[in-house]
């Protein structure tokens, strides 16, 4: 069999996905390798290797392929791309620019580097860099899918939903099959009409399309009906997480293991011992609960003209997992010896990271919901930073995160019930274990009070934050100067406070019998 079959045969094994099918596809290609090949080849069987290692999740190892097959030929981008791919994926900004800058150098106007350049950016929350890249990419290819759909998400991130959803149908238009437009255009899309309601459901009942293609479908059909049939709503949003739930691997014991060790290892910790900071940003950390206010709060606190709100930033998650977890238990001996000689190792990750938004003001607020895990560490290693945790009825808190669509792979607890209930037990504690530790320098606010008392908790806020009040800060929905919400609140956000969404899970008690008895 010659090459050029062999490896076609490798693209079919990589693109079915499953673990059987990518270590055959590592075997045969390992084996090719070895063969006396132009450079051309060798290069391009390299690069094939690391896609099939960083589908395996042997990153390291992937890294070294591409590598070597941009060192064979460097005329070569695909491994480029994919290098800035994955430092890209793990926030690491300089090395991903430096391999940007490269493809850019070499194959401008390659669409896979500018629809990742333009990924790099939006990240960065850097939005006339994202814009230019996806609009450049579009005039090349005026009919790709995978950047009209970004282009229209980023347009829902900046609120004009309006250009959204026209970029939505028409992708539906290109391609009816392109499941993930269908909910995206439900959602932004005010006037639905019947046409696109009955693609909807022919496409559903389609037993030629495979059930686990359908969540998206689902998801779509459970915001049509969410304001007129709770049972259809219910149904259609059980099915989508049904399936979504089948594709993620959640890790209870995984989640119990880290849990433990960092109480463990903080039970005597003196949390008043802190780093000295160089860095002259104030951090403000919103933790708490997914759909529990966090992005509210953040909208409130970034209409302050001293503020600028992140949304969700990784780099503490990141730079604890880094530096200080080792088979996922906290590594207390490694940080204290840190701590002795103030190498504040963890605000260094984290500010070398943060440089690259180029944010002008002085207080930034990140709400990565997962910092619940390290105040702590948030406490000691940025010692002027403020320490918010976001409350809310937890029926509301439990329904919404059912409700929701969260792509990220830390939500893969998101979809089923028993899930969810192992996930916030092991949230309880550990929140009540640094809420031990840390007494007053946590700040608790109800998403209750805040919606029903708005100025007064406002005003707390702000005092808690060393915040002068302003004006402002009380009309969040006409925020200018942050421009992008990125996360699942992306319309609510954008809308004054409004009070009903307060025991919006009443009327779904019926459905959720075991998820409710246990949120009192």
């Amino acid at each position: 069999m010659n090459i050029e079959l062999q490896i076609q045969k490798i693209n079919q094994l990589i693109k079915k996905g499953n673990k059987f099918s990518l270590s055959s596809a590592l075997e045969k290609s390992l084996s090719i390798k070895k063969k006396n090949l132009p450079p051309n080849v060798s290069s391009f069987v390299s690069n094939l290797i690391g896609i099939t290692l960083q589908k395996l999740n042997r990153i390291d190892e992937s890294i070294k392929y591409y590598e070597e097959a941009h060192k064979i030929d460097e005329r070569n981008v695909a491994p480029i791309n994919n290098l800035a791919y994955i430092y890209q994926n793990q926030s690491d900004w300089t090395k991903a620019k430096s391999y940007f800058d490269k493809v850019e150098k070499i194959e401008p106007e390659n669409l896979i580097f500018l629809i990742n350049i333009a990924n790099f950016y939006a990240s960065l929350h850097l939005i006339d860099k994202t814009f230019f890249y996806l609009e450049k990419a579009n005039k090349i290819s005026p009919n790709n899918k995978q950047i009209l759909f970004n282009l229209a998400n980023n347009y829902a991130h900046i609120g004009n939903f309006k250009e959204s959803a026209e970029i939505f149908e028409r992708i539906i238009n290109l391609d009816k099959n392109f499941f993930p437009a269908y909910p995206q255009l439900v959602k932004y899309n005010k006037n639905l009409d019947k046409h696109l309601l009955d693609s909807i459901i022919n496409l559903v009942n389609d037993k030629s399309i495979p059930e686990e293609l359908k969540a998206d479908l689902y998801r779509a059909l459970a915001t049509v009906y969410e304001k007129t049939n709770d049972d259809e709503f219910f149904m259609y949003l059980k099915k989508s997480n049904e399936i979504e739930n089948k594709k993620k691997d959640f890790n209870k014991e995984y989640l119990l293991v880290l849990k433990e060790s960092l109480i463990r290892s903080f039970e005597h910790q003196d949390l008043e011992k802190k780093f000295n900071i160089p860095e002259n940003k104030q951090m403000i950390f919103i933790c708490g609960l997914p759909r529990s206010g966090s992005t509210l709060v953040e909208q409130i606190l970034s209409s302050h003209s001293k503020v600028n709100g992140q949304g969700e930033l990784e780099y503490v998650r990141l730079g604890v997992e880094n530096l200080y977890l080792s088979e996922n238990k906290f590594d207390i001996n490694k940080f204290n010896n840190d701590l002795s000689k103030n190498n504040n190792c963890l605000a260094d990750f984290y500010f070398n990271r943060l440089k690259f938004h180029q944010i002008k003001e002085n207080v930034v607020v990140d709400k990565a919901l997962f910092n619940f895990q390290y105040m702590g560490l948030l406490n000691m290693c940025f010692p002027n930073s403020k320490i918010i945790l976001t409350r809310r009825n937890l029926k509301d808190v439990f329904f919404s995160i059912y409700r929701n669509h969260f792509p990220a792979s830390i939500m893969n607890w998101s979809n089923n019930e028993d899930d969810i209930l192992a996930f916030n037990e092991a949230y309880e504690s550990l929140v009540a274990f640094w809420k031990s530790k840390l007494k007053n320098n946590i700040y608790e606010i109800n998403y209750e009070n805040l919606v029903s008392d708005s100025e007064n908790e406002i005003k707390k806020l702000l005092e808690f934050c060393e915040l002068n009040f302003e004006k402002d800060c009380l009309n969040h929905s006409k925020n200018k100067s942050n421009k992008i919400i990125a996360t699942v609140s992306v319309t609510q956000a954008r809308e004054p406070i409004y009070k009903t969404a307060i025991d919006k899970s009443k009327k779904y008690e019926k459905y959720f019998t075991k998820l409710f008895s246990k949120s009192k």
